[in-house]
């Protein structure tokens, strides 16, 4: 999917569900449509539609669906991006002295760099080596 596409979910619905039932699912579709994939989905708002079976883009109903008023439940919204989720790191945890510390350190070895670049180095190195040096015991 890219942005511009339109993300669908549906489901068959019989006749038979309660006015709960199908409130639920509307309010749970938004979030099944943004999590289904990879990355999560930034929809834009839901919009919802019912069809009857020989409508047009209506799959067949399955043999294991019946009842009084068989009829499919379609939520559709436009992609408007991805979620891109931040990697958890322990940078994030330090308090500003000790990254400034580790940034000095960083830039002590490995000459001029910029705070993401360091950080990037630091990250890679691990929390243990950033303690020790942190604690004033760098191993070098």
């Amino acid at each position: 999917m890219k942005p511009g596409d339109l993300a669908e979910c549906s489901i068959w619905i019989n006749g038979t569900e309660s006015d709960t039932m199908l409130r639920q699912w509307k309010a749970d579709v938004v979030y099944m449509m943004s999590q289904a994939h990879e990355p999560k989905l930034k929809l834009g708002p839901v919009s919802f539609e019912i069809k009857r079976p020989g409508e047009d883009r209506v799959p067949q109903v399955p043999d294991h669906i019946a009842g009084p008023e068989v009829r499919l439940l379609i939520a559709t919204a436009e992609v408007l991006g991805f979620e891109i989720a931040k990697r958890a790191s322990f940078l994030d945890e330090l308090e500003e002295r000790d990254l400034i510390k580790l940034r000095k350190a960083t830039r002590r070895q490995h000459g001029k760099l910029s705070d993401e670049q360091c950080d990037q180095l630091i990250e890679r190195l691990g929390p243990s080596v950033a303690a020790r040096e942190i604690s004033g015991q760098a191993v070098h």
